[in-house]
């Protein structure tokens, strides 16, 4: 809301839960912890504007300047907690605030710039956070960019006046470009006016107004810079093989059919690109987004990368943020979930106004709710908008929502009463594209299909094409025939098929003894002056040497073997379907609990001697939305200074890959009698909750919920087996699952 210092002062001082209540309205957060955080802030903000110290800038903010209170960034889900709008000697410019009631003064420094301790647990600095506002406005901000504004920002504490920690190394450089401030007399005095000041003095009310109801526009230098990163064969981590340039080039005559080639017709165009996994269907999305982005030839508008999941933007975000080597490159990254027209917010407001608790809740009739909001003249978001977009490219698209089927409905942070994701992308972008295999969406919620895309653009009249990436395989060793086993094994392939299939790949593999190598499979040896076996071999092109496949006793031997591969400069990481309930999800530190409170707690022997091997599942920060420390093992987290320190679950690592994997296979799936079975009791992804009730219901274990579960269960070990690169480790819980493995192994 745009309302002038003046009022807002007066309100805070005399009418406070009338604007409390106001900004509830505004914002749709109407829940008790966000009022009694305006409570407590809002008085804090107005004694630091009304302070001695703020005189020289009172024209500006009692007069015609303006305030804007939670301001949510265009067509992004971030919203800043204060604006300051005005101008400094006729050059318009903003200042962004953001406000913390921490406790600070147990806090101390962090151990890289961007995280500080904050009650013990490493947290993003709130420079960092700003700052990531901040150059979001810079790149992204139409009015920013109309009126060449200067845009900067600052943290306001208003609880601890002790932030000396903030400011130590390594984030001193940080908090200098984006400093920090309390409700001392001291800052109020000098430093925070006078840091306010040095940007805007005075009242800019055109560009107050723009900036409220500006949009999403890109500052095509600033794409066209993190295109060319992702395009320069020196440094990206993005290259092209085979199938892939194919695929690559078929994709981009689409593309340019539709915006500006020879008898172009402006049509819209939804390309749709399939892959197993392996096939380097992100390698694909990379490079398209990037060869479009440093096409000058390419007409205004946005060009978008699109995630379909909280781990997959994290990880997108982040390799935008390091090639554009600006925090603003995740500004590039939209959430599937964005393109719906209002938010659940604005969805509580409509409810509340109308006095209709069920409006626009039945998805199965999204089309006539979505003719009802057009017909309301309730605007559409910015970043949902017909036609908003140029090109939206749309990664692992196989997680896509679809609210015309029941289990696409519920509460997935968007409106799925108003339609299916993939619509609205296709609606609000010129051309869509779209890569996915169908086989990796294994939540219930997962269902969009090829069929419905095509249905989907035949209906909003887009031209519509499909590109296969099948045949491609970069990783597994380069072996298609690894996949190939992984599915005839996981879909009960008779057990001679599966061998047949495992003989393709399962090379015998060398051991060094001294200066002898032995085959074990072969009992064969070679001359003692043979080159040996290298333990820790150097890095070797993908696809070179064959898959190693190995079983280990016990979960410390399997760990111990990666451990060798980490040592000689490999990625590794753990992994498990979701076969134990994630119990450390709310603990401040879950590395350092006792093994017995940990998600995994698994007795041994080794020896002779009983041991436990215990981890937890991977800890995602930041209220549960940033997977980049497990992903990327991000300097500063647990997993950057122990790469097996936690494990992975099929939903965190899908699309992701690493030179070797360790998997821990319980008893959510065993073979008995050479049968596939789905134990319910095991089963704890709440994003198939309901298939495992089902089947917890059902009394015969092979009626068809069972076999629904099966089909779910499998779907996240064929996920988990996919992820090497050159090589899978794996323990089992279950001996007769183990041996059935082997078998199919021809072991």
């Amino acid at each position: 809301m745009i309302i002038e210092v003046q009022e807002f002062l007066q309100r805070v001082s005399s009418d406070l839960p009338s604007l409390v209540t106001e900004l509830q309205s505004v914002t749709g957060r109407f829940g008790d912890e966000e009022a009694d955080a305006w409570k407590q802030s809002l008085p804090r903000l107005a004694k630091a504007f009304a302070s001695p110290g703020f005189a020289p800038l009172h024209l500006y903010i009692n007069g015609t300047g303006a305030l804007s209170l939670e301001y949510q960034l265009p067509a992004a889900s971030s919203w800043c907690d204060v604006v300051l709008l005005g101008q400094k000697d006729g050059q318009p410019g903003a200042v962004i605030i953001e406000l913390k009631h921490w406790q600070t003064s147990t806090d101390s420094p962090g151990e890289i710039e961007g995280l500080v301790q904050h009650f013990g647990q490493p947290t993003l600095h709130p420079s960092d956070q700003v700052r990531g506002y901040t150059e979001y406005c810079r790149r992204f901000h139409s009015a920013v960019h109309d009126f060449e504004a200067s845009v900067e920002g600052c943290v306001l504490f208003t609880k601890d006046t002790i932030t000396h920690a903030y400011r130590l190394p390594p984030n001193e450089i940080l908090t200098e470009q984006f400093p920090c401030f309390t409700l001392s007399e001291e800052d109020l005095a000098e430093p925070f006016p006078a840091f306010v000041s040095n940007v805007i003095r005075g009242p800019h009310l055109g560009f107050a107004k723009a900036f409220e109801t500006g949009y999403y526009k890109q500052d095509r230098g600033f794409i066209r810079q993190i295109g060319d990163q992702i395009l320069d064969p020196r440094s990206s981590p993005f290259e092209l093989l085979d199938n892939q340039r194919r695929a690559f080039a078929l994709c981009r005559a689409q593309v340019n059919a539709s915006l500006y080639g020879v008898g172009a017709t402006r049509n819209k165009k939804v390309i749709v690109i399939e892959g197993p996994p392996g096939s380097g269907k992100s390698v694909v999305a990379a490079k398209i987004w990037a060869a479009l982005a440093t096409d000058p030839e390419l007409p205004e508008g946005p060009i978008v990368f699109t995630s379909t999941s909280a781990s997959q933007n994290s990880n997108w975000s982040y390799l935008f943020n390091m090639a554009s080597r600006e925090i603003a490159g995740s500004g590039v990254v939209k959430k599937a979930t964005s393109y719906t027209p209002i938010t659940t917010h604005k969805l509580g407001q409509l409810r509340q106004k109308h006095r209709d608790p069920d409006l626009f809740k039945d998805g199965e009739s999204w089309r006539q709710n979505l003719k009802t909001l057009r017909a309301m003249g309730v605007p559409f978001l910015n970043g949902t908008r017909d036609g908003e977009y140029l090109v939206s490219v749309v990664d692992e698209a196989h997680a896509l929502i679809n609210p015309e089927h029941p289990e696409g409905r519920g509460q997935f942070g968007f409106v799925t009463g108003l339609g299916p994701q993939a619509f609205h992308i296709m609606r609000v972008s010129q051309v869509s594209i779209f890569l996915l295999d169908s086989r990796q969406g294994f939540r219930t919620r997962e269902n969009t299909t090829t069929d419905d895309l095509k249905a989907w653009a035949k209906e909003l009249k887009a031209d519509y094409a499909t590109v296969s990436l099948a045949g491609s395989q970069f990783r597994c060793a380069g072996s298609k025939e690894y996949v190939d086993w992984v599915e005839a094994v996981l879909g009960g392939a008779p057990l001679g098929n599966c061998q047949v299939l495992a003989s393709a790949w399962n090379k015998p593999k060398p051991v060094s003894i001294g200066n002898i190598i032995e085959f074990p499979q072969y009992q064969s040896k070679v001359a003692e002056d043979a080159v040996p076996y290298v333990t820790k071999p150097p890095k070797v092109k993908q696809g070179a040497g064959p898959m190693d496949f190995q079983i280990f006793d016990n979960p410390k031997a399997l760990e111990s073997a990666l451990r060798e591969k980490v040592e000689a400069g490999y990625s590794s990481r753990l992994l498990a379907s979701f076969s134990r309930p994630w119990t450390t999800a709310e603990a401040n530190v879950p590395h350092d609990l006792p093994p017995s409170l940990k998600d995994f707690s698994i007795p041994y022997t080794e020896n002779g001697t009983a041991a436990t091997w215990s981890r937890i599942w991977n800890f995602v920060p930041n209220n549960g939305s940033d997977y980049t420390a497990y992903i990327q093992g991000a300097e500063g987290s647990r997993m950057h200074a122990d790469p097996l320190c936690e494990v992975g679950c099929p939903y965190a690592v899908r699309g992701f890959d690493w030179d070797y994997v360790g998997i821990l296979w319980f008893s959510d799936l065993v073979n008995k009698d050479g049968a596939w079975r789905a134990n319910p009791q095991h089963v704890h992804e709440t994003g198939i909750r309901s298939l495992r009730t089902a089947a917890m219901n059902e009394k015969e274990p092979g009626g068809p919920h069972h076999i629904n579960l099966l089909e779910a269960v499998a779907q996240a070990y064929r996920i988990l087996l996919t992820r090497p690169i050159r090589g899978v480790y794996v323990w089992f819980e279950d001996d007769e699952t183990r041996d059935y493995v082997e078998s199919s192994l021809g072991q």
